[in-house]
């Protein structure tokens, strides 16, 4: 196939930039002329400016550094996109604020960045064919991305901004998603994801389990009492949340819920006893985590997941004492005589139902905002609700309303037909692991299979009481997901294989 003249334009500058950065050792004419411009710039913002301009101009020429090898190496790219999310926060904690710092955007550029690199690599580029294009998901991901543009035209919306950054989001998700494609182009490399995925998670709780065992450090203490806001979100009476290295606790619990299941799926699938106690011992770690945030989403999200995990594999006799196991251990948690441990009460109030404060207002929310609903079919507009709504469109209706979970935000903003629209895009998503699923006869694919579509269950459940797909790196992992979904049925095979996950 003839390459576009956009591919032909960044192959060759990327070529250049391999030859002079790594074949050369930037000694070569062009290489010695950067690194000369580079020694000026330093000497003179050290000498005629300050110690901090030196700095920021190194800082600068490293940040072009890094970019220049996210392109050069799509993988460290893709890779790096995940691993930043760890430190988003830092920016915020020693400011005291995140609020004016966009460091959500960080992971937007590098996944770009990442796009362009595969996009000019016939390697990656390659694997996307005439099947990428009429599969269901890719579909589905295109509607849904033609409805947030026709959005621009929803009358209800007082200002455009509101929309441009919703919008600006899902173009990067999309690009994500195409790269993850592209990159998943062996069954090697989405066993090291999911291998990577896991540690990335585990470092994710273990330094949640630190916040509890051993407290919060001086910067994360003052960051929390400096917003009173904050503060009496983070601290229910007694009961601290902590949060890890992610903006809320709501995020953390979600994200630790999500691995907490995968985890248990691939104990269950382990063919060694080592294994087995390795993914047990971490299952564990990430559930003792998602309870230290205090999220009782993140509780209603690893009993749903394994649930959903039973009924998939309810043939197989270690489900059925891995099931009986879990009721009894369930049903001891929720009758135990404990009444003095707030994180045991905080786990058992998630199935209070409408007994919980919380949820009459959720259920009060849902009646008041029914009529505006019924006549307005495509919703109020984007970042119209709640907080974020008075932000982009002060004095709108749904200003009023917190968006509570990701489904009632769709339902207010985009109207029934967008919360029709996400609903049957869950379906195809689901629809698809599971025709794979019950395909495939290699034992390690079945079981990467079913791990992450427990896990990605668990995050649709979460949607009904959180904006559970939404916040990184939990959205970057489930449009990886999706990619999985559609390439890893392709590498299935009896013959025993060198990389193994179980």
């Amino acid at each position: 196939m003839e390459k576009s003249f956009l591919q032909r334009i960044s192959g060759s500058v990327i070529e250049k930039i391999r030859y002079h950065l790594l074949e050369k050792k930037m000694v070569s004419p062009a290489g010695i002329a950067i690194l000369l411009i580079i020694t000026v710039m330093m000497a003179y913002s050290t000498v005629l400016g300050s110690m901090g301009l030196s700095v920021g101009v190194v800082l600068g020429f490293a940040g072009i550094f890094f970019c220049v090898l996210c392109i050069i190496y799509p993988s460290l790219g893709f890779y790096s996109a995940y691993s930043v999310c760890l430190f988003l926060m830092l920016p915020g904690w020693f400011l005291k604020s995140a609020a004016m710092i966009p460091t959500g955007l960080i992971p937007e550029y590098i996944s770009y960045l990442a796009l362009l690199g595969i996009i000019s690599q016939q390697t990656y580029r390659k694997e996307i064919t005439r099947e990428f294009w009429q599969s269901a998901i890719t579909i589905w991901l295109l509607v849904l991305f033609g409805y947030s543009l026709l959005q621009f035209f929803n009358p209800s919306m007082n200002q455009k901004l509101g929309w441009f950054m919703y919008f600006r989001k899902q173009i990067s998700l999309l690009a994500f998603f195409y790269a993850s494609y592209s990159f998943f182009n062996s069954r090697r490399a989405i066993v090291f994801f999911t291998k990577f995925w896991i540690i990335l998670a585990t470092i994710e709780a273990l330094y949640c389990c630190k916040q509890q065992w051993f407290g919060f450090s001086s910067v994360e203490y003052e960051w929390l009492i400096s917003d009173p806001v904050r503060y009496n979100l983070f601290v229910n009476g007694a009961f601290v949340r902590r949060f890890g290295l992610l903006s809320d606790p709501s995020a953390a619990g979600i994200l630790y819920a999500c691995s907490t299941v995968l985890l248990i799926v691939m104990m269950q699938c382990a063919k060694t006893n080592s294994k087995r106690v390795l993914y047990g011992v971490l299952a564990f770690i990430h559930f003792m985590a998602s309870s230290y945030t205090g999220t009782r989403t993140a509780t209603l999200m690893i009993v749903a997941g394994i649930a959903f995990y039973c009924i998939l594999t309810l043939y197989k006799k270690s489900t059925i004492i891995f099931s009986s196991v879990f009721v009894v251990a369930f049903a001891a948690l929720m009758v135990a005589p404990i009444y003095d441990n707030m994180i045991i009460n905080r786990l058992r109030s998630t199935f209070e139902g409408s007994k919980d404060p919380s949820a009459k207002v959720r259920d009060v929310n849902r009646q008041r905002v029914q009529p505006y609903v019924y006549s307005h079919p495509i919703g109020g507009g984007y970042a119209t609700c709640g907080i974020v709504g008075e932000l982009y469109n002060p004095g709108h209706f749904l200003n009023q309303i917190p968006a509570d979970s990701s489904f009632m935000q769709v339902m207010m903003e985009q109207g029934p037909i967008g919360l029709a629209f996400m609903l049957i895009f869950y379906y195809i998503i689901m629809r698809t692991g599971i025709k794979w699923l019950y395909r495939v006869r290699d034992p390690e694919i079945e079981a990467i299979y079913l791990g992450h579509m427990v896990a990605v269950f668990s995050l649709m459940v979460g949607q009904f009481s959180q904006m559970a797909i939404g916040q990184y790196p939990s959205v970057l992992y489930f449009y990886s997901v999706m990619a999985i979904f559609l390439k890893l049925h392709k590498y299935d095979t009896d013959k025993p294989v060198e990389y193994k996950l179980i």
